[in-house]
């Protein structure tokens, strides 16, 4: 078998480098029509993989949960057949390679010889190590954004924490005065309610002053934690425009191999998905 050593090579490879491989060399033979669905396989592989981005290949009981998740329910029976066809190299694993070979009817020395291209190549580092910037920047943000949810919790459990306080304390001070003025009650019973109100009005103020001191405080974090978001919002932007003057640069230099170039687009609109929806408008020009 020629194609044993290169297509071990190319399974070694991560879940996204093989989809990028497989776009690459068929782009022009049915690839793009199908990109979309190749770009869906590779992240459920991804998903499903411990190693995750870093991973390469799936054990069977994942595999399983792929195909599941893709419509295609088999009996253990009529997977373990199916496994066994896509397991070319039969190490009891499935690499995304072997599972596009059996969904599309490749040949192995097709995959392994399919043509990738070498223009542009350090444009094209450049452009990966910025759309990676764009993900990392992204989860900070997203980070900062659910900081900024938990102190609005924690302002509004302080908020309501001090208007019912607040209002049991009016409510029991509306009550006494109401008795202390009622003409249908006897003296004692007026004098009685006129004391309690005067101990209520003179009692330690503490409860409502420490419910104040921490709503004061959560709202201070809100602020804080407002301010960290919109930091991390304008350095994800900054970020995106950097990507997309990569990709247009790219593009306009042209030698690009076109699977690629439709991945990294994939992935910039990825990740624009995400940002704040008001930021997005607003960077698009809506």
């Amino acid at each position: 078998m020629a194609w044993k050593a290169q297509f071990a090579q190319l399974t070694a490879k991560t879940h996204k480098e093989q989809a990028v491989w497989w776009l690459n060399g068929f782009w022009e033979s049915g690839a793009q029509k199908e990109a979309e669905n190749i770009w869906l396989f590779a992240q459920t592989f991804i998903k499903l993989d411990s190693k995750g981005k870093a991973g390469n290949e799936l054990d069977e009981l994942m595999a399983h949960r792929f195909l599941e998740q893709l419509g295609e329910t088999l009996t253990v029976v009529e997977l373990r057949e199916r496994l066994r066809k896509i397991d070319i190299d039969n190490n009891k694993r499935v690499a995304l390679s072997e599972y596009l070979l059996s969904r599309y009817g490749r040949s192995v020395d097709d995959l392994v010889a399919a043509p990738q291209g070498s223009g542009n190549q350090k444009e094209l580092e450049d452009a990966e190590r910025r759309l990676n910037e764009v993900a990392t920047s992204l989860a900070k943000q997203q980070a900062a954004e659910e900081s900024v949810r938990k102190a609005e919790a924690s302002l509004q459990a302080a908020v309501d924490d001090l208007k019912a306080q607040e209002d049991a304390y009016r409510k029991q001070c509306e009550a006494l005065e109401s008795k202390s003025q009622d003409s249908k009650l006897g003296a004692v019973q007026r004098n009685k309610a006129a004391n309690e109100l005067a101990q209520l009005k003179a009692k330690d103020p503490m409860p409502l002053q420490r419910a104040k001191i921490t709503q004061e405080a959560a709202l201070r974090a809100v602020q804080k934690e407002r301010k960290a978001a919109e930091a991390a919002t304008a350095e994800c932007e900054a970020k995106v425009r950097d990507a997309e003057t990569a990709l247009n640069e790219l593009r306009q230099n042209g030698g690009v191999p076109q699977g690629q170039m439709w991945w990294l687009d994939r992935e910039l609109k990825e990740a624009q998905k995400y940002m704040p929806s008001s930021k997005l408008k607003k960077m698009q020009g809506q």
